[in-house]
Order: C-alpha cells, then structure tokens, then sequence
C-alpha cells in the first residue's frame, strides 16, 4: 500500500478551532499517571461508530472486555452523533477535557496534533516495528507518531444485486453509464436511482465522497505545493456531479441517515459509500441489503477515488496516559486487530490481520473493498491539511450554489480559487 505523506505543521488560524485549545494542550495533562498501576483506572474511548445501528455493538463487543495488563482497567464508551462528533470534541479538549482514547477524522487528527493536544505515541510505534503496514503514516506529523490507523475504508459503488438484477441494467463503469444506469432504475422500479450527501450541512461526509469525484476525474485541489482548485478536471468533476444531482433521479434534501436507510430498504439503486458504511447496513437484520445480496464495484471513474481515515489517539489531557497507550498496545496486537475485524471486515487496519473466512463467506463484497483501498488517497489536501476543512467548506459550498441557484461551476471555482489562494497561500 503507498505510505501517505506525513503531514506539515500548519497554522490554525482561521480553521475555526476554539483559541483556548492550543493553551490548554500545550499545558501538557490534567493530572498525574494513577502511582499505583493495580489501581482501578476508569478508561474512558470515544467513538461515534459506537452509534451505529448494528456495526456499534459489534464493534463495542469486541473491546469492552478489555482489562489492561494488571486486570484493573474498565472500559467506558464515549459517544456522539457523526455530525456533531468534531465539534464536541474540540469543544471539550479545549477545556481540558475529553475522553482518554479517541477515534479521529484525519482531518481533527491534523488539527489537534498540530495544537498540541494528542499526546505523542513514538515508544508504542518503535515497540510494534515491522507488525505495523503504511497505513499507518496517517498518524505521523513532522515524523513525531501521535496516531495509528484504526480504520481505512475505501469507496466502491454499492447496490442490491436482486434489485439491479429486475431493473434490467448492468452496474455501470463511467460516469455516463451511471447516469444511465440512475435514470433507467427510477424509470423501471419507481425508485430514486442514486443517492449521497449533497448540502454544506453535511460538510465534512460531504467532503469524503465529494473527494472520489475530484480524485476520480483526474482532478487534486493542490499540486506541488499549489493550490488547484479550478483545474478543468475539478470542474469536469462538480459539473458531472451537478448534472447527476438535478436530473430528478436523486432525493434532494435527504441527509446521508435518511438516504441510506431508504436504500437498505430497496428504495434507492446505487450509492457511493465506504466499507464502513457498508458493514453497517449489512450488520443489521432489519434492512433488506445482505452481505450476501450487496454489491460493490470500482467507482465509476477513470482514476481511483479516495478513502476514509479513522485515526487511533490518546488525549493529551488524559489523566490515564499509560493505561490509554496500554489499550493502544492492545488494539494493535494480534489479539486485539482479531477482535475488531469482524466488525471492520471491509476495512484496512493497522496490521495485515486478515478478515476471516467466514466473514468473507457471508460478506463476498469486503474483497473489492480490500482491493480498492489499496490505490485510494485521503481527502486532505496535500501541504494544506489542517486547513483542509476550511478549503473543502468553501469548494463545497460553490457546488451546492450550482445545486441550488444553478451557479456556474466554472465561474464558482475560479472565485474560489482567488479566495483561498489569497487566505491559505
């Protein structure tokens, strides 16, 4: 798998993170490590897949038995809702708070290292060598270690195999075809032919499959250092995008829950959706897409698309920072990735733990995921990662102009261009 770049240390200026957070990081923990290491530790790891219908309590259910090395470690669930995850989470490590372990958009991760708010896990990367694949550079800033890779799942277009199948049409290969393929299934069934986020009220999803269409037109929003955002590959990409979403065979309006449920019940043909995504739906008895009935294959474009990256962190503030790195240890080693593969079956982890046969068996779609990550990139911005989220808000915001008011992408991206050229360099 390539190695991603690690990241550069960039201003936090203007990326919309309280003032307070850089101060009461670099004040270093709230406390001192518990003295007495058979003294009980309350350990406290934050996720919001913990809320995920189905896929959740699996996942929690691998790990919440976990005890540390000295039997003396409880494991409690921290818990937010995707949309909100990121800014409760700066909010409460701005003050000094926050859960002890915690699962990071690459995004937040960039922004909380650069602050100073993780805290630094060189010993525990040195100590696991070799078990550890290039995934992992995700977690490395300036070469310092201050994260590991708990989760890379690729983007593949899915859908009902059954329901394809009476619709009459082939799984599309460009993005012409799935125009055609979206059309020809609402046309047929009487159903909405694709669906995904597609409002700045989504912004940071949005921004993770808005990536496979930049990504998978040939198109990057910088290059050698430069930011490109009105390159005719980003435009080719917006306006594919614009004409598939006001064609009439989206359900313009609904958010990504409302969607995704309306397509586990055979009310929508295709999505582009992630592996994590696509465990959940298929974890859960009540929806009608099966691991064995879903179907994934190779984004519709001609290049590769990108990945999501969920990044394994210990909280700066932690009050419990070596049984935090212990728990770590423990997520990383064989015992550990065993646990949690069943649950991120479709995923990339840290180590090459392979999923098993049987969840192959019952879930044959986790292969093409598997392949597909291999070649994906991330959707940070190369020398701008943490001011990622801000420049992606501003792209985003152009393509939702054109959904909306019927913008020109062309014109709207050049204003964007000017924009963060002049704000970020």
């Amino acid at each position: 798998m390539p190695s991603k770049k690690p990241l550069r240390l960039i201003s936090l200026i203007g990326f919309g993170l309280a003032a307070t957070l850089a101060t009461s990081a670099c004040a270093g923990s709230a406390g001192a490590p518990q003295a007495d290491p058979a003294a009980p530790v309350d350990l406290s790891f934050s996720n919001w897949q913990w809320l995920e219908a189905g896929k959740g309590e699996i996942l929690w259910d691998s790990v919440k038995d976990y005890a540390g090395p000295n039997d003396n470690v409880t494991l409690t669930k921290v818990e937010a809702p995707y949309a909100s995850y990121a800014d409760k989470l700066n909010t409460e490590i701005g003050a000094k708070g926050g859960a002890d372990v915690l699962v990071l958009q690459d995004s937040q991760f960039a922004t909380l290292a650069d602050a100073g708010a993780l805290e630094p896990l060189d010993d525990v990367g040195d100590e696991l060598g070799a078990a550890l694949n290039g995934s992992n550079d995700a977690g490395l800033v300036e070469d310092a270690r201050y994260g590991f890779n708990w989760e890379r799942p690729g983007y593949a277009l899915i859908y009902n195999k059954d329901l394809i199948a009476s619709a009459g049409i082939e799984v599309p290969t460009t993005y012409p075809e799935l125009l055609a393929a979206a059309t020809a299934v609402q046309a047929n069934l009487g159903i909405s032919g694709f669906a995904g986020r597609h409002q700045t009220a989504e912004v940071d999803g949005w921004t993770l499959e808005f990536a496979n269409w930049i990504n998978g037109f040939g198109g990057a929003l910088s290059e050698d250092g430069e930011l490109t955002i009105n390159s005719p590959e980003n435009v080719e990409a917006a306006e594919s995008f614009v004409e598939l979403f006001t064609s009439g065979v989206v359900p313009v309006g609904d958010d990504a829950s409302t969607f995704r449920a309306k397509f586990a019940q055979n009310q929508v043909g295709f999505l582009i959706d992630n592996a994590g995504v696509a465990v959940t739906l298929t974890s859960n008895p009540e929806n009608l897409v099966t691991g064995q009935n879903l179907g994934a294959a190779p984004l519709p474009f001609t290049d590769p698309g990108s990945h999501t990256q969920l990044i394994l962190a210990v909280n700066a503030n932690s009050k419990n920072k070596e049984a935090a790195k212990d728990f770590v240890r423990w997520i990383l080693s064989d015992e550990g990735q065993t646990a949690i593969r069943p649950a991120l079956g479709a995923s990339v982890l840290a180590t090459d733990t392979p999923p098993s046969a049987e969840f192959l068996a019952a879930n044959p779609f986790a292969e093409e995921y598997l392949k597909l990550a291999q070649e994906s990139t991330s959707s940070l911005i190369p020398g701008f990662e943490t001011d990622s989220k801000a420049i992606w808000r501003e792209v985003l915001s152009a393509v939702e102009g054109a959904l909306v008011r019927g913008d020109d992408v062309k014109d709207a991206f050049d204003a964007v261009q000017d924009k963060v050229v002049n704000e970020f360099g």
